[in-house]
């Protein structure tokens, strides 16, 4: 019988070699992939349907952007390191003290898990009384695909995520052919003389497209540890997290205004594309899927690194799957918006730390000799978010952009508390600790 936990990437706590690395545009295209989502079609079609062609197309530009912008001196971070995510934050925030900010990383993508589970669920449910004339109730098929997706990612993960380099070009050209379906139905001057419902849309359309690439970016080094120098990290980003995102949405808009239904599955049901929409959506959500419960668990293993992380893995499942028959997903544009805010400031923390402060070693040999608790930069974290949060509510803002806010809240934050409570040790390179 085949070891469980030989089938997991142990890579996340090893520096990446420079053998292993690959073209900006390889990395890129994983990005665009991952940014081909139900949750992304549904935001684009929201936003069409309150804001109108022109809308749409300014607030999927300046979040796509704002997006692609903040990836890259992120990405460029994990190329120079070629370390994880979790690792640089174990660094700069200390052993233990990394577990705090691992904890919301962690809640965050479970969170994503949840509602892309939500979302599936309601796709099927439409899928089925569409191809079936009958259907189980939303909360069972949710229950049910998640239970499915968590057994192909414990015992299939690897085989599923290359199957996904095929999903990704077909999903692509299926979502082209659907958006000029929709124009063979309405003219393009038709839907640009659309109406959006509610023009005061426009900065939550913001707020949301940034919210649903937000935690990718402040988890970029994940991906561009492996990107072989700084050119290949502005390319997979400006490819990924820009033009990825900005596809996604973009491709939704045409359909969802055509048909006035928010829902994929329902517009492209209504353009008469029912069991084709239905494979191909259901494949690309289930690997999308399996790599948001694969991601989670290894937020959690960093924090527990006891546990054995397939059973952490069931564990995430189960939690995530509770929180999707609980219906997240009817709270998703909120849910986004709020991403927004609280996951900046640790990119914030990071950056300065790489960049201004120039602390660009990272060893993993000194990492048992990284204090537990770096106090400047936990506390300066929790105090942007804090401030950021608090900000948002009262709709209070510096540039318009609440991540961005929170973001450049976090740099002079971080230096002042770095005056109250010095680092013990320098990590800049050519120094050991």
């Amino acid at each position: 019988m085949t070891d469980i936990t030989s089938l997991f990437d142990e890579s996340a706590r090893l520096k990446v070699r420079e053998d292993e690395t690959v073209s900006g545009w390889s990395v890129g295209l994983v990005i665009f992939g991952i940014c081909l989502t139900l949750p992304s079609l549904y935001t684009g079609a929201a936003a069409a349907n309150n804001l109108g062609v022109i809308g749409t197309v300014q607030a999927i530009g300046i979040a796509s952007l704002v997006l692609a912008s903040m990836s890259i001196p992120a990405a460029i971070v994990g190329a120079k390191t070629r370390l994880s995510s979790y690792l640089i934050i174990e660094f700069v925030f200390g052993r233990r003290g990394a577990d705090f900010v691992n904890a919301l990383l962690a809640l965050t993508l479970i969170g994503w898990f949840a509602v892309t589970a939500g979302f599936f669920g309601q796709t099927l449910e439409i899928a089925f009384s569409e191809i079936l004339g009958y259907s189980p109730p939303v909360w069972l098929l949710t229950l049910v695909s998640s239970a499915l997706i968590l057994m192909t990612t414990l015992f299939g993960f690897k085989a599923i995520d290359r199957l996904s380099l095929f999903a990704v070009p077909l999903l692509i050209l299926f979502l082209i052919y659907v958006a000029n379906l929709s124009l063979a139905s309405v003219s393009f001057s038709d839907l640009l003389d659309i109406p959006g419902n509610d023009p005061d849309y426009f900065s939550t359309a913001v707020s949301t497209i940034i919210g649903s690439l937000i935690v990718g970016v402040v988890l970029m080094p994940d991906l561009s540890r492996y990107a072989r120098n700084t050119k290949d990290c502005i390319t997979a980003s400006i490819l990924g997290n820009g033009l990825g995102n900005s596809f996604s949405m973009l491709i939704a808009v045409f359909p969802a205004l055509a048909t006035s239904l928010l829902d994929p599955m329902a517009y492209m049901i209504m353009l008469g594309v029912v069991f084709s929409a239905f494979i191909i959506l259901v494949f690309a959500t289930w690997t999308t899927n399996s790599v948001n419960l694969y991601s989670t668990t290894l937020a959690v293993a960093v924090i527990l690194p006891k546990l054995s992380e397939w059973k952490l893995m069931i564990f995430c499942g189960i939690f995530g799957t509770a929180i999707a028959v609980a219906g997240l997903a009817d709270y998703f544009i909120s849910f986004l918006e709020w991403l927004g805010v609280i996951v900046p400031p640790i990119a914030g923390v990071y950056l300065t730390d790489y960049f201004l402060l120039k602390r660009t070693a990272f060893d993993l040999d000194m990492l048992e000799k990284v204090e537990d608790y770096d106090k400047a930069a936990l506390v300066a974290w929790v105090t942007a978010t804090v401030i950021s949060v608090l900000a948002f509510w009262f709709e209070v803002s510096i540039t318009g952009i609440a991540s961005l806010d929170a973001l450049l809240i976090t740099i002079p934050l971080y230096l002042l508390c770095l005056k109250a409570w010095p680092t013990r040790f320098e990590r800049a390179e050519g120094h050991s600790l």
